[in-house]
């Protein structure tokens, strides 16, 4: 069996992502969560060309990274 450690909570905050599609086209997602982690999710992501799933939001969604071009996020 596995040492599990806990690790403190990262603070959330509202942020919002800037998804520019190589169509031109762009959306603007917000989310609540820790941009460190959100960022570790979309390198990952692009890293291996998984979709991005956010099943907490409301509704929830995923995001393909193959028809991304970049990704921007604001923090609020």
């Amino acid at each position: 069996m596995g040492l599990y450690r806990l690790q403190p909570s990262q603070p959330v905050q509202e942020i919002e992502m800037i998804v520019e599609y190589f169509d031109k086209t762009v959306d603007s997602i917000s989310v609540t969560s820790n941009l460190e982690e959100l960022e570790k999710l979309v390198s990952s992501s692009f890293g291996t060309g998984a979709s991005m799933n956010f099943p907490s939001a409301t509704p929830p969604f995923s995001i393909n990274p193959r028809w991304v071009k970049k990704i921007t996020y604001r923090t609020k």
